[in-house]
């Protein structure tokens, strides 16, 4: 059986700079000026790249994604809150949900391309015509929806991502697909 696990030997170190960075950006990630606030910001390097070698073919496998686009569905869930850390919310939606219901609430993008044509952000349409068409065995049932802008590199690696990873396990998901906006 496979786990969900992330590499977190980094997150002790990032978590000292981090708050320390913190301490410094906050005024400025407050007044939205994320320039100045992220000049010093602690980035994490790895020295390998984090890498899964592919064991199932795609035409035969389940594709489950992440879209960091801070998509919901309108008159179902609540928005995710613009907040200076970022709304740390995982979304779940379904993989034959209607587009038209999905809004974003990312306010740190354009909002206006995924508003004409969320696909630019959900490739729903494309997904699913890779099902008909056999090239993609299956969409999981569910896909899933954060906010990108999250500055705690730490609780992403050791919360979100993880319990993504294993909802999509649950789904039987043998191919993963992250959609950055």
């Amino acid at each position: 059986m496979i786990s969900a696990k992330a590499d977190v030997n980094w997150v002790q170190s990032f978590r000292k700079k981090f708050e320390a960075w913190f301490q410094e950006a906050r005024p400025q990630l407050e007044a939205h000026q994320y320039q100045m606030a992220f000049k010093n910001y602690p980035l994490v390097t790895f020295e390998q790249p984090v890498w899964a070698p592919v064991k199932v073919p795609l035409a035969k496998g389940c594709l489950g994604f992440v879209s960091t686009a801070a998509l919901y569905r309108k008159s179902v869930d609540s928005p995710f809150v613009d907040i200076p850390a970022g709304d740390p919310k995982i979304l779940e939606i379904p993989s034959d949900v209607n587009p038209q219901i999905l809004d974003t609430a990312h306010t740190h993008i354009p909002r206006e391309p995924i508003r004409v044509d969320v696909n630019v952000a959900f490739p729903l349409d494309r997904l699913h015509t890779l099902v008909k068409e056999g090239k993609m065995g299956k969409l999981a049932p569910r896909l899933f929806s954060i906010l990108g802008y999250r500055i705690r590199a730490d609780e992403v690696a050791t919360e979100t991502a993880p319990r993504i990873a294993a909802a999509m396990l649950e789904d039987g998901v043998t191919h993963a697909l992250i959609v950055p906006v």
